[in-house]
């Protein structure tokens, strides 16, 4: 910039703030080259990440996140949004901000560069006017991608992905980034700003070995991920202020159809989740026989059935499910029934 936006003064450059700026002698009016505020979202899918190709410059013809300047009175996630729509066809919510980055563009001219997670909420995929294409990329298979930002924002991504299993990065109460501190002779990822601590606390799940008169004990078939199709014992997470015990009469309710009533605890097994590997989960299994109700399959089952020992399916859910009805069969041989 050589001329004064207010006055066409040529500019000087003026020691202001321990900073060399542009500034008008006439007006005094200051460029202060501030960065240039912009917003995106890396979206995620199956996997897969999604990438514009860049129609003009800077990096025209390259692959990058969808990512555009904030417009007067936008917030940063209202931009991150508008700027998907605008160069994919996609719908999306600006959820949690994944990182803030820079781009050097020029001696004169640097941007300030927020990427959010964007989850999409609808819309059709299509290049906009701002880009040539628009495509979904393995995460081994990525082109180079422009800008330093978007680079960063990738290597972030890549991070989280491949993170140790329990890879939290950003606090639930005030979003600052996580760092780990030593408390109770444990490492914990804790909050710098509201000291808010991610405690590596297991899941508690209640579930039921449900025999009848005959001996058999009932199995469901699950709809559900993990282990869609295979057969596991009835059982679900506890809600909120409810006993093991509670839930686990409800979710053979609901999972079976059956009113059961517990005898006693078989034993508790801790086993991490299938579905989500920073988390644990620790099984409260109960012995029950059922006292009521109608057996058919509920909203979250696909079949469920009473088998004999000698006729368990081969394809049980989890190895906690074979271990549990192992040691019924052996508390069973002992008590000789």
């Amino acid at each position: 910039m050589q001329f004064c936006p207010h006055c066409s003064t040529p500019l000087a450059i003026r020691l202001i703030e321990q900073r060399e700026l542009p500034a008008c002698p006439q007006c005094e009016w200051i460029y202060w080259n501030s960065p240039v505020p912009a917003a995106g979202c890396l979206i995620e899918q199956g996997g897969n990440l999604l990438l514009i190709r860049r129609q003009s410059p800077p990096h025209a013809g390259e692959w990058s996140l969808p990512v555009g300047f904030l417009q007067f009175g936008e917030t940063a996630e209202q931009a991150a949004s508008r700027e998907v729509e605008e160069e994919t066809g996609l719908r999306v919510d600006a959820t949690a901000l994944l990182g803030t980055y820079s781009d050097i563009i020029n001696t004169q001219r640097s941007h300030l560069v927020l990427i959010f997670r964007g989850r999409i909420i609808g819309g059709a995929l299509q290049a906009g006017d701002d880009a040539e294409e628009v495509g979904w990329f393995s995460e081994n298979d990525l082109p180079p991608i422009a800008f330093a930002s978007a680079q960063s924002a990738v290597a972030t991504w890549r991070a989280q992905r491949h993170g140790p299993p329990t890879a939290y990065y950003f606090c639930p109460r005030c979003r600052s980034k996580l760092e780990t501190r030593q408390i109770i002779g444990r490492n914990q990822q804790t909050c710098p700003t509201c000291d808010w601590i991610y405690w590596v606390n297991p899941i508690p799940i209640a579930e039921t070995i449900v025999t009848n008169n005959d001996g058999q004990v009932l199995l469901i078939k699950r709809k559900f991920p993990p282990r869609v199709g295979d057969w596991a014992l009835p059982g679900g997470f506890l809600d909120w202020g409810e006993s093991a015990e509670t839930a686990a009469i409800r979710e053979v309710r609901e999972e079976t159809g059956l009113e059961v009533k517990l005898s006693r605890l078989l034993c508790t097994l801790g086993l991490p989740s299938l579905l989500n590997p920073e988390q644990c989960l620790v099984k409260s299994i109960f012995l029950g026989e059922s006292i009521g109700g109608n057996l058919q399959a509920g909203d979250d089952a696909l079949d469920a059935n009473f088998f004999a020992w000698e006729n368990l399916p081969e394809n049980l859910a989890t190895e906690s499910t074979a271990e549990a009805l192992r040691r019924w069969r052996a508390q069973c041989n002992l008590s000789g029934n």
